[in-house]
């Protein structure tokens, strides 16, 4: 069986890295690396994250993962995160329309609160604290992932209105406007976390609890740049921002054809190493 598209050697240095920015994180911070529940505090409570102290952590995350991308695809390797197989019009990687873009956010946001997790709090901090709930939850979205991706085919009833040919495909993702946004955003993150580290101290007459609170929750920032800045390297490294890479893995007709991807196993397992 021919492996073309296999990277086992990046998916395992990704892997790591991802895994020890969750071990970062839950040993200094004492929090779960949980990339959906970390963004949906952004939507949830938007206002809380932004000024509550005790979620500046959060933000020190968002502007470090994001800066550490820009730099990474500005001076390492510019095309890091652009899907190479999509430029030579491969029928076999499909392109999402923006309609399947907009079902499956909400599908993958109404899974991951329901399921009270996502790959990485299930799949790396999970199932490395043996979790049986993470176990469930790994066993059943990639179960459900394998059943979409390989059951469902141009003969499908919805795929005139869930792909993209790829002549409407000018320029893989990202283009120079999505990641002028991602600086932006990346840049007013920093700067909210910024202002939050500078935060003055509780005044001599503050009780012990003020305090320590004070102390907690600047001490939980350097920690989490670290782990973003790892979390950001680890899921480009081991090419997990490319869609073709995912998809590769849970297309299983894949395998017959020798286009059968499995450097996501490498992933997972560096991560729980």
């Amino acid at each position: 069986m021919s492996l073309q598209y296999f990277t086992p050697i990046s998916g395992l240095i990704g892997g790591s890295l991802i895994g020890l920015s969750a071990a970062t994180l839950l040993l200094f911070n004492g929090d779960v690396l949980g990339a959906s529940g970390l963004m949906s505090s952004f939507v949830v409570a938007p206002v809380k994250t932004l000024t509550d102290p005790s979620q500046q952590w959060k933000l020190s995350f968002l502007a470090a993962f994001a800066l550490t991308t820009r730099v990474y695809i500005t001076m390492i390797d510019p095309d890091a995160l652009k899907d190479q197989r999509l430029g030579y019009g491969e029928s076999t990687v499909p392109i999402a329309s923006p309609l399947a873009f907009i079902v499956g956010g909400f599908l993958v946001g109404f899974g991951t609160k329901l399921g009270n997790g996502c790959t990485t709090g299930h799949g790396i901090c999970g199932l490395a604290r043996m979790s049986k709930r993470s176990l469930v939850a790994v066993l059943s979205f990639m179960a459900t992932g394998v059943i979409s991706a390989s059951a469902c085919s141009v003969t499908c009833p919805f795929n005139p209105y869930l792909r993209s040919s790829y002549e409407t495909v000018v320029n893989n993702l990202p283009t120079n406007t999505t990641i002028t946004v991602g600086t932006v955003i990346a840049s007013l993150a920093a700067g909210s976390a910024i202002s939050g580290f500078l935060r003055k101290s509780p005044s001599p007459n503050a009780t012990k609890s003020e305090q320590d609170e004070y102390t907690n929750n600047r001490r939980k920032i350097i920690p989490s740049i670290f782990s973003a800045a790892l979390f950001a390297m680890g899921l480009v490294t081991s090419g997990m921002t490319v869609s073709s890479k995912i998809y590769g893995f849970l297309n299983v007709k894949g395998i017959s054809t020798g286009e059968w991807d499995p450097t996501l196993v490498c992933v997972m397992g560096g991560g729980l190493l």
